[in-house]
């Protein structure tokens, strides 16, 4: 503390500061501490919830390996009721909806993806509902209304599920888009080290062959 002359000047000087700044001084630390805890609990409570409901999901899971499709709908409705923020939510939910599609019934489906949608995170999980809504209409022959939704979805501007795209193209009568489309689905399997033979048997039944014209 230069500037002042002697010790006591120095500690008058100090005194009277905290005097004027000790509370709010006080205050401040308090508040930052409880802030700093405060985040703490909440970043802990956080990572537990994560950690349970990647527990709950992987039981899930098992239960489906299993066939006990019963337990699998009541663990999964409880992953969706107790944690419903959370992509393992959504990713149950996408199995719930392919369970429903087994048994026929589609609107229990319809229902289970368009949560989905509706509590849509950070993640592509909303575009495979979606798609998957698509996909229930063509299957029930309602090829336009299939057509409809991926173009709401905006997912006819790109080339993610083509397959699916070239499914309802070919089902609307448009096979030179189909087969466009399908090509497009055959290469990116090809890429992708996976087997492109069922798309190429959609290609031969619109008369094109290897992808070929």
């Amino acid at each position: 503390m230069e500037g002042y002359t002697s010790e006591s000047e120095q500690v008058e000087v100090i005194r009277k500061w905290w005097k004027d700044n000790g509370k709010s001084l006080l205050l401040g630390l308090t508040i930052g501490l409880l802030a700093l805890g405060g985040y703490r609990y909440w970043e802990e409570s956080r990572n537990l919830r994560a950690e349970s409901a990647s527990v709950n999901y992987e039981q899930l899971l098992g239960l489906l390996e299993k066939n006990a499709t019963d337990d699998a709908r009541k663990a999964g409705q409880t992953i969706i009721d107790n944690y419903g923020d959370s992509t393992y939510a959504r990713l149950t939910a996408l199995l719930l909806a392919k369970l429903e599609m087994g048994d026929g019934k589609a609107d229990a489906a319809r229902a289970r993806l368009q949560w989905v949608i509706d509590h849509a995170g950070n993640d592509n999980l909303t575009s495979v509902a979606q798609a998957r809504l698509a996909q229930i209409a063509l299957q029930e022959g309602k090829a336009d209304a299939a057509w409809a939704l991926l173009e709401q979805s905006g997912l006819t501007k790109t080339d993610r599920f083509a397959e699916l795209q070239g499914d309802i193209l070919a089902a609307l009568g448009k096979s030179d888009e189909a087969v466009a489309k399908y090509q497009k689905a055959q290469a990116e399997a090809t890429a992708g080290g996976g087997n492109p033979a069922v798309v190429q048997l959609k290609l031969e039944r619109l008369g094109r062959s290897n992808g070929g014209a």
